[in-house]
């Protein structure tokens, strides 16, 4: 998609994050989180911005199964024989006997959309497929797309009572999900249709046999890190990109990226957002309707008069639904700064037309200290408007609830996930108003999904994840971080400016055999880069890995690149030009980690422990025939989504 089309994009963003709210009782919203959730759909449209090659075939039209059971760790009572069928693609266009098989972790989203980073040729995920001759593979995560048990509540979520949901749902754990990897991993096979006739036969293409690459952005970075911790040589090398491992349920800091750019770039935008949301704190403590329900009148028409009609204009459960709308609201100007930062996304239509309501030019004070409150007020809305659309379904085909991607990520943030992205009015610069608190957050959880083992009021169990993975302390070989500089999840990734000062980056790669001195990892910040900029700016003009540098010690570093070719100008009008040195360091990494023999890879044992706590090598710890855990090649069944 070339630049003209940019404002459509961001209509479809804010399309996406209403919709995701508005699928869920409007008591129970889910829009405070939604910057992440449309993360994902903003990803795999990223794509439509490269019109360039794609590789022979779509491997969305033949989908991959495998049957997993439901519940890997089940005991006694627990136990369960319930099986699911988890979906994954496979692209073996530049694949040749002896390369790799490159494993790409989608996350917390169906991969229907994502089929781009399989076939166009200038990302990242093609082009290590073409320089390694890997094989490539798409993986669903559990209770995303179509890859979840096929039952009365997966098929109707909004239908389903809170029992119901958690009676579904307390099968979508980390450790659950980290182990489907792990079985699917040991158990792989595929036939090639099209290798040349006077190929030599390819070899086995489990990780013990073949090399396995990971590469994965935000919560699949997190993946990526985590697969590395728990199961050490199943994965010869991992891309962490934008990976948040530091757990943590008050992230506020989210929006510090997000204050500092502001404050920096539009100080009169920055004013009025704090000013705005003082506002509605303020509107929401004194029970005032004379300006908040005008400005919920113009952005939700005829939803917001609907409701009207049903409830007096001074009850309680009228002001849950005000709270609910004004959390939308808020959130709308940030939904995709993560990606594109202030003067190509949402933010910075927000803040141009807010600023130049009533002045052309604008005044560095802003509109709330020169104007009225009303005024002012209705310049906000008039903003709001601006970038607003009304509420659409998500598209999901298949027999699975199209609301099933956006309740099975909130099931995550409720039950151990957490990062709930909320105010911090202690600051000055905070951008949210007060409503939005992690009170609210868990109230919403526990509204959903009712009081359970998995979620209750102490709110998300992040302890067990952090304890295990180690968060901001983790030490990991084979590993490669990557940040964005005005990423706001870079706040709890190994880049954070919170992170022990006595972890330090490097841009060597040690040598086959060699390791990182303690307290080193190999990790790269793009400069003026947002979330996941390694994987959606396309690889320009990469040199072959044969020309990467070689420092005195043997060791391999990232080779300098040109300037940006006209192609990527032609992206978008601001390309995030040091993203190149990111790729290329990740090339470099492949060719060093994947071509050393010398990496452990356990051989399969008993296990004497739950899967959770022993490193790779086992068939999973599984209590049940391995047979079960059988690859079947299908179109989607009756039934099957």
């Amino acid at each position: 998609m070339k630049v003209t089309g940019l404002s459509a994009v961001l209509a479809l963003l804010h399309v996406l994050a209403v919709a995701a709210a508005a699928s869920i009782p409007w008591k129970d919203s889910q829009s405070r989180w939604r910057a992440e959730f449309v993360h994902r759909k903003y990803r795999q449209r990223t794509l439509d911005r490269f019109p360039n090659a794609r590789a022979a075939g779509d491997p969305s039209k033949n989908p991959y199964y495998i049957e997993l059971p439901l519940d890997h760790f089940g005991t006694g009572a627990e136990t369960t024989n319930q099986t699911f069928k988890n979906r994954y693609y496979v692209q073996d266009a530049w694949y040749k006997p002896g390369g790799p098989v490159i494993f790409q972790d989608i996350g917390e989203s169906s991969i229907q959309g994502y089929v781009g980073y399989m076939t166009r040729e200038h990302l990242l995920p093609v082009t290590v497929a073409k320089r390694f001759n890997g094989l490539l593979i798409m993986w669903e995560h559990r209770f995303y797309g179509r890859s979840a048990p096929i039952t009365n509540v997966s098929t109707n979520i909004l239908g389903a009572t809170p029992q119901e949901l958690t009676d579904l749902y307390k099968y979508l754990t980390i450790e659950q999900a980290l182990e489907d990897v792990t079985v699917f991993a040991r158990n792989f096979s595929y036939a090639f249709k099209d290798l040349p006739a006077d190929a030599p036969a390819p070899p086995a293409l489990t990780p013990d046999v073949t090399p396995w690459i990971f590469i994965g952005v935000s919560y699949s970075g997190n993946r990526g890190a985590w697969m590395a911790k728990r199961n050490p040589g199943l994965f010869k090398a991992t891309l962490a990109s934008s990976a948040p491992v530091q757990q943590q349920v008050n992230f506020w800091q989210y929006f510090t990226a997000i204050e500092d750019s502001l404050d920096i770039t539009n100080r009169n935008c920055s004013l009025d957002l704090h000013a705005a949301a003082t506002w509605m704190s303020e509107a929401w403590e004194e029970r005032n309707t004379t300006l908040v329900d005008p400005l919920l009148a113009a952005v939700y028409k005829s939803k917001w008069t609907q409701l009207l009609d049903q409830f007096p204009v001074d009850s309680e459960a009228l002001w849950d639904y005000r709270v609910d709308f004004l959390t939308n609201i808020a959130w709308t100007p940030f939904e995709d700064f993560q990606y594109v930062g202030i003067p190509y996304g949402v933010l910075g239509i927000t803040c141009n037309v807010m600023e130049t309501a009533y002045n052309p030019l604008g005044n560095p004070a802003g509109v709330f200290a020169t104007e009225p409150l009303d005024r002012a007020v209705q310049a906000y809305t008039k903003a709001i408007v601006a970038v607003g659309q009304p509420p659409s379904a998500l598209n999901n085909s298949g027999s699975l609830d199209p609301n099933l991607d956006g309740h099975s990520w909130f099931w995550q943030v409720c039950s151990e996930v957490g990062v709930l992205q909320v105010a911090n009015v202690t600051r000055p610069q905070n951008l949210l108003p007060a409503f939005v608190n992690v009170t609210a957050s868990i109230e919403s959880c526990v509204s959903t999904f009712g009081l359970s083992d998995h979620v209750t009021r102490a709110g998300p169990d992040i302890r067990p994840v952090a304890e295990k993975y180690e968060g901001w302390n983790v030490e990991l070989p084979n590993v490669l971080w990557v940040n964005g500089e005005f990423d706001p999840w870079r706040a709890l990734s190994l880049d954070s400016a919170d992170a022990p000062r006595d972890h330090l980056p490097t841009t060597v790669i040690p040598k086959c055999g060699e390791s990182f001195a303690p307290g080193v990892q190999l990790r790269y910040v793009i400069k003026d880069a947002h979330h996941g900029s390694d994987l959606a700016e396309p690889v320009r003009a990469v040199p072959a890995v044969d020309e990467a540098t070689t420092a005195e010690s043997g060791s391999t570093t990232a080779t300098k690149t040109v300037e940006a070719t006209s192609v990527q100008q032609a992206v978008r009008s601001a390309p995030v030009v040091d993203a190149i040195h990111a790729q290329n360091l990740w090339l470099s990494a492949v060719a060093s980690w994947v071509s050393c023999t010398t990496l452990p890879f356990p051989p399969a044992t008993t296990p004497t422990a739950t899967p959770s706590t022993v490193p790779y090598g086992y068939a999973g710890g599984m209590r049940y025939p391995i047979a079960r855990a059988k690859l079947t090649l299908a179109t989607p069944v009756a039934g099957s989504g």
